[in-house]
């Protein structure tokens, strides 16, 4: 880490909040203190409530949900007294010291307690099933809810992008899992001119994929593989929305990059690809250099993403603003705008 790269970078951001977010990112990186997460958890309206909420209620708090979404919220909000999380499926395990129950006991023993939903596919059903079972409708917090509206606006929300909209969009979605970023790209250009270029190594995925954007209507390509700086031969890692590159990947799978697949200008490029960001900028060097597409690129998967990519970005071309904007209630989900 160079302390003048940080300090270039940090002037080029391009308002105060990216400032905000940037200052606790970067202090989160380097010291692994929760507290600069919360800060940038706080930096979203609906974040700062929910924790403001959190820490106030006197209520028991019990978090509904023990993936990886309540598992986060545990080690985040380490700060807060949680005591307990409810999941039927590993109800008896222990998380950090916290039992996880059914919800039948969450019934008998939590009936007044402040629960949050924290699974994002069945929140609605959740949140249906626990006024069913008497629970009052102002002591649920339905954080799926609010996970849904986020991926809505992710990679599309920043105003500075609506005045450098253009006719024909060419969209690169690196990382595209099961298109719903590509679908929210199309609105984002009201149906007007738009083309997606689908990245994805994940044959699953891919399926998804297919389906979304054939279901949709929306121009597209799908390449089968995954952004990276040349064309070879990687270890990949199969793990749904968490994918990634590894040398202890369990397949192989062919990796490209976007200047050399790219036959025509890229207009907007969105990289959420599990921590090889800074290869796949590499990838687009000479489309960055001559176009100077819209860049919305995650740096969030390594502690260094918050310096490094942003650097590399600025070598590569010089008369970039950067944005950073935060779509999460823990320390994923971190964007990086370039325009």
């Amino acid at each position: 880490m160079e302390p003048d790269k940080i300090k270039t970078v940090y002037q080029l951001l391009g308002d105060d909040l990216s400032r905000e977010v940037y200052e606790n990112r970067l202090l989160y990186s380097l010291t692994g203190d929760m507290k600069f997460v919360r800060n940038v958890v706080c930096t979203i309206p609906s974040g700062k409530e929910m924790y403001e909420r959190l820490k106030q209620s006197s209520r028991e708090k019990v978090i509904f949900g023990a993936g990886s979404v309540g598992k986060r919220l545990v080690r985040v909000y380490e700060d807060i007294k949680f005591d307990c999380l409810v999941d039927n499926k590993c109800a008896g395990q222990k998380y950090r010291g916290l039992p996880v129950i059914d919800i039948q006991e969450l019934k008998e023993k939590h009936g007044e307690a402040l629960v949050i939903i924290s699974t994002l596919r069945y929140h609605g059903e959740i949140f249906k099933q626990l006024l069913a079972e008497g629970f009052q409708e102002e002591n649920i917090v339905n954080l799926g809810m609010e996970y849904e509206k986020l991926n809505h606006l992710q990679y599309f929300d920043l105003p500075q992008l609506e005045n450098r909209r253009v006719p024909e969009e060419v969209f690169v979605d690196g990382g595209c899992f099961d298109g719903n970023n590509a679908v929210n790209f199309y609105k984002w250009c009201s149906g007007q001119g738009g083309h997606v270029y689908a990245w994805e190594p994940d044959a699953e995925n891919q399926e998804r994929c297919k389906r979304k954007l054939k279901d949709s209507g929306i121009p597209y390509k799908l390449i089968p593989k995954g952004l990276w700086s040349e064309a070879k031969e990687l270890k990949f890692k199969m793990d749904g929305t968490s994918s990634a590159i590894s040398e202890s990947g369990d397949v192989s799978v062919e990796v490209d990059s976007i200047d050399r697949v790219s036959v025509e200008p890229v207009t907007f490029i969105k990289m959420d690809v599990e921590g090889a960001e800074y290869q796949g900028i590499l990838g687009a060097r000479n489309m960055i250099a001559k176009y100077k597409p819209k860049l919305a690129i995650c740096v969030y998967h390594k502690p260094e993403d918050i310096w490094e990519l942003p650097q590399l970005i600025h070598e590569i071309r010089s008369d970039y603003v950067f944005y950073l904007r935060h779509y999460s209630f823990g320390d994923v989900e971190t964007v990086l705008y370039a325009v």
